[in-house]
């Protein structure tokens, strides 16, 4: 899962989308990355780490121009090393050439192996790079139509934005998996992976980029061009559970009123469970928990104190960072939890091993009791879309039953939510089709 932000048309198109970056820090925290356009050439500034210690000053004067591309990476495809921080940047025979990609392309390995055949050098070990060598082989061609005959071949999840001298190119897989939203800004157009970073700039949201569309931004002008059609849509259900911020509008409304009505039918469901107060872990399982609270009468309490400065612990690289980071992030605070029982509610329970240490946390500081309420059904299946579960094995769902489960994190109790209440929660009743493959194992491709 990744962050994508343009800007077209703005003399302070780095500043803002170093802005929109900042605001779209929670979907990736490895490396962060801007391209501009200035004078008919294409100028490049990446790094590790977060957005505020990758832009400098001196970096953002450096980046002129009045159209920019920028994103934030969390590694799916590719170690996390500065070669594959994008926007990857490439020079063609006649042109040049920039790629921000958010997504996973499930046909990766078989067209790295027949592009390396027909002579392909690959400069990184991402998957976001396959394109570029798809369109480069369509020889004569211009880069929308380029694009256009390319990115048919691509399989899975993905936003892209290219970037070239005069023109900038939005696209959205054909099944709308990962999302890729339009605005204004004043007389400049602006793309981005959640509306949250186009309303914090200033911009207004015109719209979504269409499952299977491609837009190109020229001269000032918008042009849109279908390279797929149309077909049932599977939106990313994860998006809303865990990676969207609760500001961002999806599927009409806040991501924050469908977490809220999540927990509300979570606690439907578990309306003969008793305790003294409820709480979510923060930060995506605050809204859950409010929401339970309303809804069960049993009041709602803050019983960690969240560090602010230690990232996601999911969007961690590897397993022994998310383990550090989220003892890190969460303070147990003991005058609440002494001698209570807790209904603590949670967006999901994927490897079950920050679950045990949070649950720990809470019984070393006195807790009575602990139940894990979690605000999705059990994670069964791999994600081959752009999160990064691939392996069964790393899946606690698929190694042991609940009870099981509820044993390995210590728990008290342990209930998840239903599938169809997760999907009558974030679809609103809209007849918005989502891919839950990770909680059902249905696949849409």
């Amino acid at each position: 899962m990744c962050g994508i932000f343009v800007v077209a048309g703005n003399k302070e198109a780095a500043r803002i989308a170093y802005v929109g970056l900042f605001t779209l820090q929670h979907r990736g925290q490895e490396s962060a990355g801007i391209v501009t356009e200035h004078k008919g050439r294409l100028l490049s500034h990446r790094g590790m780490g977060l957005v505020g210690g990758v832009f400098s000053n001196y970096a953002l004067d450096y980046l002129e121009g009045t159209s920019a591309v920028g994103h934030v990476r969390y590694s799916t495809a590719g170690s996390s090393e500065i070669k594959n921080a994008q926007p990857l940047f490439f020079k063609t025979s006649s042109s040049e050439l920039a790629v921000a990609h958010n997504g996973n392309l499930t046909n990766a390995a078989r067209l790295r192996k027949e592009l390396g055949g027909r002579g392909a050098i690959f400069q990184s070990a991402t998957d976001s790079e396959l394109i570029v060598h798809l369109i480069a082989r369509c020889n004569g061609s211009e880069l929308e139509d380029a694009a256009a005959k390319s990115l048919p071949k691509l399989r899975g999840g993905y936003a892209f934005a290219f970037m070239a001298p005069g023109k900038i190119i939005g696209a959205r897989d054909p099944l709308g998996i990962r999302p890729l939203v339009l605005g204004r800004l004043g007389g400049a157009w602006l793309m981005s992976s959640e509306t949250c970073a186009i309303e914090v700039v200033g911009g207004r949201v015109i719209r979504e980029v269409e499952p299977g569309e491609m837009v190109t931004i020229r001269g000032g002008k918008l042009f849109s061009k279908r390279f797929a059609p149309r077909r049932k849509a599977a939106r990313c259900v994860f998006e809303q559970v865990y990676f969207a911020r609760p500001d961002s509008v999806v599927c009409g409304r806040t991501v924050q009123l469908a977490r809220h009505n999540i927990g509300s039918l979570l606690a439907s469901e578990l309306k003969n469970i008793k305790a003294d107060l409820v709480s979510g872990v923060p930060d995506s399982g605050t809204a859950y928990a409010l929401g339970f609270s309303q809804r069960s009468g049993i009041p709602y309490k803050t019983v960690f104190m969240r560090n602010h400065y230690s990232g996601r612990s999911f969007i961690q690289p590897d397993q022994k960072l998310r383990e550090f980071t989220a003892h890190l992030k969460l303070a147990p605070i003991r005058d609440v939890i002494k001698g209570k029982s807790i209904i603590l509610v949670d967006d999901s329970l994927v490897r079950g091993t920050t679950s045990r240490r949070i649950i720990g946390n809470l019984k070393r500081a006195g807790a009575k009791k602990v139940i894990m309420a979690v605000a999705s059904p059990p994670v069964m299946g791999s994600c081959f879309y752009g999160i990064d579960t691939p392996d069964k094995s790393d899946l606690i769902a698929n190694r042991m039953p609940q009870e099981g489960i509820r044993k390995f994190i210590c728990a008290d109790g342990l209930y998840y939510l239903s599938p169809e209440n997760l999907i009558k929660a974030c679809g609103n009743n809209s007849g918005t089709n989502f891919c839950s493959a990770c909680f059902t194992g249905k696949y849409p491709l």
